[in-house]
């Protein structure tokens, strides 16, 4: 069969840090390229041709990117086309996507992908393939040669562990994998690392994507130890607890780290506990900086903004908080209910969501409000977190950030490339439609 892979993103607008998509090298890596023929097309980085001849349409997609699935995957059903959806969202409301595809994967499409083959081309498919529970990803391939000829970010996606053990109210993972997780053997992700170094002459940077890199402490010793010896760089994220083990900070310095996202999600204590977020209680934020900043690692604040806590002060007291600690980057998040999330459920059932389906609204925008704020109007909220954006990605913060913080410095190249990247996906993304 001929079979072509499509991720979608929002409006089918393009993205200036579009990194390779790993759930389609996942099922490359699975496919008998003796009986199948494999293509990829990204709306991130290149136009999604319309008129494909192929026999099944494979498409990935976010709660972010729904609209533009179904748009793409109802244009190829008229020609006759079969369609399969997965990804987080066909996960999370697998009813919904029912409506827009021949066949529906939810949860890990690998333990499926090779049944649903087999199936398709005796003509019985299922409607429905599921796996709940985390597989072992232990053996996973890579096939990254799905990705030949696409212009992808310098940052290489990696995958360490999937899932998470925090379940925090708003995050999709936990949503999804419900506190499950699962690791690779160190050995096959530092063999997977050299062969990026040694096939991609794009790659600079190695990005573990893995929701925490330090679900299992051990197991992250044990894969820092051998990044030190292969002398790269690298970035992940992970929980802010983990800053208690300082040894653990320098070792991460030592072995080559960069850049960690931390999920600050909120300066406010009250509205920490109302997420959930377990992990982020009882710490002291400006120690944990501290700890970062000492050893050369560049801090990507992520936020959560708009919980029930947060007023029109709010916005001027976290900018504030990222300027003053000089932060490598900020991502200021409009607190999103996903569907399928314990936060989206409670905004149901307390009346406040502005729309019941806001991703398939043809009212919503990016960056508009989906629900109303606790504490503060839709005005506030909106124009608050459009505030943010704009002003720490201005020019001068971009610079003053650079020269005054000595891991910023350090890695300056690093610090500016993706400094006006983002920049530029801040206006690209203002207002859009999804």
């Amino acid at each position: 069969m001929k079979i072509a892979f499509l991720r979608p993103n929002m409006g089918g607008k393009r993205s200036n840090d579009a990194i390779e998509p790993l759930a389609f090298a996942v099922l490359s890596g699975l496919t008998d390229k003796t009986r199948h023929e494999l293509m990829l097309f990204d709306d991130r980085i290149e136009d999604i041709p319309m008129d494909l001849e192929v026999d099944l349409v494979v498409i990935s997609t976010f709660t972010m990117t729904a609209r533009r699935a179904y748009e793409l995957a109802k244009n190829y059903r008229e020609r006759g086309v079969y369609v399969m959806i997965g990804g987080y969202h066909a996960s999370l409301m697998p009813d919904e996507v029912q409506e827009h595809a021949d066949t529906v994967c939810v949860g890990s499409g690998e333990v499926t992908w090779n049944e649903f083959l087999n199936d398709l081309e005796n003509g019985v498919p299922k409607k429905r393939y599921e796996c709940r529970k985390l597989p072992d990803i232990n053996n996973v391939v890579y096939d990254r040669s799905i990705y030949k000829g696409k212009k992808y970010s310098f940052v290489v996606p990696v995958q360490f562990g999937r899932g998470c053990m925090h379940q925090c109210e708003f995050c999709t993972i936990g949503a999804v994998h419900k506190g499950d997780f699962q690791h690779r053997d160190v050995e096959n992700v530092i063999n997977e690392v050299k062969e990026i170094f040694r096939t991609n002459k794009r790659a600079k940077i190695v990005y573990f994507v893995d929701d925490n890199i330090f679900a299992n402490k051990k197991k992250a010793l044990q894969l820092f130890e051998e990044l030190k010896k292969l002398k790269i760089k690298w970035a992940c994220q992970g929980s802010i607890d983990i800053a208690r083990d300082e040894k653990l900070i320098k070792l991460m310095s030592e072995a080559g780290c960069i850049e960690m996202l931390l999920g600050f999600e909120n300066i406010n204590i009250k509205n920490i506990k109302k997420m959930k977020k377990v992990a982020n209680y009882e710490f002291d934020y400006e120690k944990i900086i501290n700890i970062y900043k000492k050893y050369r690692i560049l801090v990507h604040a992520s936020y959560v903004i708009g919980y029930d806590y947060d007023d029109k002060n709010c916005f001027d007291e976290i900018l504030e908080f990222s300027k003053k600690h000089k932060f490598f980057l900020a991502g200021f998040n409009p607190a999103l209910p996903i569907p399928g999330t314990p936060f989206y459920e409670r905004l149901k059932k307390e009346g406040r969501l502005l729309y019941e389906r806001w991703w398939l609204d043809e009212n919503f925008r990016y960056g508009k409000a989906c629900f109303e704020p606790y504490n503060m109007t839709i005005e506030e909220f909106e124009a608050g977190i459009l505030k943010c954006k704009v002003e720490y990605n201005r020019h001068s913060s971009i610079w003053k950030r650079l020269f005054d913080g000595a891991a910023n410095f350090k890695h300056a190249l690093v610090f500016l490339a993706v400094n006006y990247i983002n920049r530029k996906e801040v206006y690209n993304k203002k207002g859009i439609k999804l």
